[in-house]
């Protein structure tokens, strides 16, 4: 692996299960992880890139969402997105270049969200605990038009290098991730 986007929890039972109050809180210990990630690999010089993502649960469904394009930036300027309906942060991610990926969206608790707030899809789940149905995922991102992602949902050691992207171009922010993501140049990695 060249990069890696942190994706860490962004809901509001983080935020209750952590204590926290001050939204400003919040954003500084979400992006904790990826802070933790990007010195340790600076620190080591583990010739790897540490961007920020955030894996987002709506308080309107138990559904996940991945933002791929967000920087530090828009995680201080824009507290408390667990909030937003669909509609709403789908016009923000825009607004701001973001790409907006419906995490597993096959999974037993989980529904597919309306197509049309949505870029894409993550199609294979690498996590080994939860059936993610990822050929019903993959089925439905194509029948929809989305951006096809695959990713580890790494939470246990098991769950190390079980997703992600092979492209030939080359990138150094999320910026540019997401414009790999939207030109379609890259293919999914599935195991």
């Amino acid at each position: 692996y060249d990069a890696v986007v942190i994706t860490d929890h962004y809901s509001k039972w983080v935020m209750e299960r952590n204590s926290i109050i001050k939204p400003q809180e919040f954003t500084e210990f979400f992006l904790e992880g990826y802070h933790k990630a990007y010195m340790y690999a600076q620190n080591h010089n583990c010739n790897i890139k540490i961007l920020p993502g955030a894996e987002v649960s709506l308080l309107e469904s138990p559904d996940d969402y991945l933002l791929y394009g967000a920087d530090e930036e828009f995680f201080w300027q824009n507290p408390l997105l667990f909030k937003m309906p669909l509609k709403k942060l789908y016009k923000l991610c825009h607004k701001n270049g973001i790409l907006l990926v419906q995490a597993h969206p096959f999974r037993a608790y989980c529904t597919p969200a309306d197509a049309h707030f949505l870029d894409g899809a993550e199609v294979y789940n690498g996590n080994l605990r939860h059936n993610s149905n990822n050929n019903k995922a993959r089925k439905w991102a194509v029948e929809n038009g989305l951006i096809m992602t695959s990713g580890s949902d790494f939470h246990e050691e098991e769950d190390l290098a079980r997703g992600g992207i092979i492209t030939e171009e080359n990138f150094n922010s999320v910026h540019e991730l997401a414009q790999i993501l939207k030109e379609g140049s890259y293919s999914i990695i599935t195991s």
